[in-house]
């Protein structure tokens, strides 16, 4: 199960991710399901956030909260994990440069 600062970090992640996804794919086609998927995942993580319950167990924020990964929100995981790595490899080169 993931906690509630989990909750919280993927919720400002896929905020950030909201706010930045243009209106249309480089194909020209509309992100409008992308869109609604983001927003439902943001509805769902709040709902969580101050009822510390899941509605669904089985949606795909349901499955990412018990910690059952299979769906995109892993791979928000994984962004979340190496942006960390490259922070301390930055950090570390910048220790030893100075």
């Amino acid at each position: 199960m993931r906690t509630i600062e989990q909750v919280r970090i993927m919720k400002k992640i896929l905020l950030q991710e909201l706010k930045q996804l243009p209106q249309t794919n480089q194909l020209g086609y509309s992100n409008e399901s992308d869109r609604q998927r983001l927003q439902s995942w943001i509805v769902d993580l709040t709902r969580i956030e101050h009822s510390g319950a899941i509605n669904d167990q089985e949606s795909e924020i349901g499955l990412w909260f018990k910690d059952d990964c299979w769906n995109y929100l892993c791979d928000y995981d994984m962004m979340v994990e190496e942006f960390k790595e490259y922070e301390e490899i930055l950090r570390l080169t910048a220790q030893f440069k100075v």
